[in-house]
């Protein structure tokens, strides 16, 4: 029985299309499958031929699960910012933190840098950053050789440009875009319809900007600090080591805000962890 591996690229109801070494296959699921649970795009699978179809015999695990649409296996999330409309950098701290908390590689992107370059030094120890303009085209196949063989999100603010973005990389040379991206019809994304552009080379865009992330940070408030890496290397030199950077006394965070630390991520980080701590007490009031 002649079996092939791939990931699918496009579900609608039952059906599913898995991007294969072979090509584009269409496959239906065992009922076992159904069974224990849903399919999602993203998912790497084991499908095998069976008379004139292909059947989805098993599905891998994955690494992580976004919601809204439902993707799996995403590896990195593309946080775009812009001059207009002003930056929400607590935003793009909250979705830092929900990235690392599920394994998924964050990555700054400045849109509309032929406008203006924002200064995103407090970033230096915390993720990647690319600066880009959809519209001229500077710096995005920088871009598209930075996300080769990922599968890649998006997060950020209404109009930052990120359906701008998504085309200028599907036009980028560097990621040799086939004819299956070209025939795929994007922006249509309903409860029985979810689909991710298959690039070559093992990228693959999530293709809906009004994929969630998003910004509601679910983990306890003492954790916060584990995925704050720029706060965090100085903790050693804390004089608790379990500070948490707010008010215990001899905090060597706060004394590094300014000089290693950014003050606006510091007071950022504050912001989060109030959220987090009210959270906790609505939820047991």
């Amino acid at each position: 029985m002649k079996t092939l591996s791939g990931r699918v690229i496009k579900a609608v109801a039952s059906k599913f299309w898995v991007d294969t070494e072979e090509g584009v296959k269409v496959c239906f699921a065992r009922k076992k499958l159904k069974a224990d649970g849903e399919i999602y795009v993203g998912d790497r699978v084991c499908a095998a031929k069976e008379r004139d179809s292909f059947v989805i015999e098993r599905v891998e695990p994955r690494t992580n699960v976004l919601v809204r649409p439902y993707v799996a296996n995403v590896d990195v999330c593309l946080i775009v910012l812009a001059i207009e409309p002003e930056p929400d950098l607590l935003l793009a701290d909250k979705v830092i933190v929900n990235c690392l908390a599920e394994g998924i590689a964050p990555v700054l992107v400045w849109n509309k840098s032929d406008l203006e370059k924002a200064d995103l030094s407090e970033y230096d120890n915390v993720c990647e950053r690319a600066f880009v303009s959809a519209e001229t085209g500077e710096g995005v196949k920088e871009l598209a050789g930075l996300i080769r063989g990922k599968t890649v999100c998006f997060a950020g603010q209404s109009a930052v440009g990120k359906s701008s973005l998504i085309n200028a990389l599907l036009d980028s040379p560097a990621l040799e875009v086939g004819e299956l991206a070209k025939k795929i019809k994007r922006g249509r994304h309903t409860t029985r319809r979810s689909e991710i552009l298959a690039l070559g080379e093992g990228t693959y865009l999530v293709d809906t900007c009004g994929f969630s992330m998003l910004d509601a940070v679910d983990i306890p408030p003492e954790e916060l600090r584990l995925y704050f890496d720029d706060m965090e290397r100085f903790r050693q030199d804390c004089r608790f080591n379990t500070c948490l950077h707010i008010d215990e006394p001899d905090c060597a965070v706060k004394a590094h805000i300014g000089s290693g630390v950014g003050r606006g991520r510091y007071e950022r980080y504050k912001l989060i962890y109030e959220e987090l701590c009210d959270r906790r007490k609505n939820k047991y009031d």
